[in-house]
């Protein structure tokens, strides 16, 4: 066995294209496992809190590696139900938090939350809107949790803040680049390198995918002249080095020649009272190429106003980035991958098989 060779084949999730077998080889995963955990200042002491797929590289190439190369304590869910986690967290006094925030928000409101006791929970990591890391910290009490980017072809994270960080930087950033990695936002069509803070793909470079299995097709698409591993996300380099992720580049939606980030909409939407989460993706229009639309997901209680939601965006978006069309969902009536992410391309499919479903927004063109 050497640091080479090749310890897993993870098939990536497929939120916006067909699975791909991503091979990650010994060495690597174990040095930037450490270097993870190393971010969010793990100890023997640690336990570590995980009920996501071990298929998934949030969990093999992340967790696992990250606790185990600190000699912490890895706490299996077999699967997660909020009730179960909240009581498995509590007797076992896990410390690391991994999980995403559709499963605080499930913890956060579960009836059992208040009377549990939380408080050996100190750090971890999570990914999301500023609005949902803050909602996690809430819930676990994780008060040094830490916001990360990365792939599953970057062996899980290229870039993590670190546990020390100020509340405000790990809300809004996803922190520097981990030791081995170098990253830069591209140009994507050009591949230029960019300057700071301007947006661009995000390009990673260092302890990457050896390369796809038996796919160098993929392969060829996937890296550029340079070496760099083209991420396929948008994102900005600050000028303290920082990442900032900014969406997916095939999310990118073009409504009458004009680019709108998805993310962006999102953000706003998050902002709204009523509103707990917020999909935004782009459907054909005959006019404008494409529309911004909005799939939202209510607070209990809460009641669907369209023209509100609207109003809402209209104070703190552009125009043309106010949602033409919004649909209203239950979590339950959104399409997920295998780990939980909305599949967005289905949730597109979803809603152009049942166009009664929308609401028609008007919306200013200048």
């Amino acid at each position: 066995m050497t640091p080479q060779d090749i310890c897993y084949i993870l098939y990536t999730s497929g939120s916006t294209a067909a699975p791909k077998g991503v091979t990650l080889a010994h060495g690597l995963l174990i040095a930037n496992g450490f270097d993870i955990g190393e971010r969010q200042h793990l100890r023997a002491s640690d336990r570590l809190w995980l009920a996501v797929p071990l298929f998934w590289s949030f969990g093999s190439a992340n967790a696992v590696p990250a606790i185990m190369t600190h000699g912490g304590c890895l706490v299996l869910q077999e699967s997660f139900e909020a009730g179960e986690a909240l009581a498995l967290i509590e007797r076992e006094r896990c410390s690391v938090y991994y999980g995403m925030g559709n499963m605080a928000r499930a913890l956060l409101e579960h009836e059992d939350h208040p009377g549990r006791r939380l408080g050996a929970m100190r750090t971890g990591l999570t990914i999301g809107p500023p609005e949902d890391i803050a909602m996690t910290i809430e819930a676990l009490g994780a008060a040094e949790l830490c916001n990360v980017y990365g792939s599953t072809e970057t062996y899980g994270n290229c870039a993590v803040t670190d546990a020390d960080d100020p509340l405000a930087l790990r809300l809004h950033s996803q922190g520097l680049p981990l030791p081995g990695m170098t990253i830069r936002a591209v140009d994507p069509v050009a591949r230029r390198p960019l300057p700071e803070g301007e947006i661009g793909e995000l390009a990673v470079a260092g302890y990457v995918t050896p390369g796809y299995y038996r796919a160098p097709e993929l392969d060829a698409e996937a890296f550029d002249r340079d070496g760099y591993f083209l991420t396929g996300d948008l994102g900005t380099i600050e000028a303290d080095g920082r990442i900032r992720f900014r969406g997916r580049l095939k999310e990118m939606i073009k409504t009458g020649g004009v680019n709108v980030a998805p993310r962006e909409v999102e953000q706003v939407l998050l902002q709204h009272p009523d509103i707990v989460q917020a999909y935004v993706v782009g459907v054909p229009d005959r006019s404008k190429g494409e529309l911004v639309a909005a799939v939202i997901e209510l607070r209990a209680g809460a009641a669907a106003d369209p023209a509100a939601i609207v109003a809402f965006c209209r104070e703190r978006l552009a125009s043309y980035k106010v949602p033409a069309r919004l649909a209203f969902r239950t979590a339950a009536q959104l399409p997920r991958t295998p780990t939980g992410k909305i599949h967005k391309p289905s949730l597109v499919e979803q809603l152009a098989a049942n166009s009664a479903t929308w609401h028609e927004c008007k919306t200013r063109t200048a």
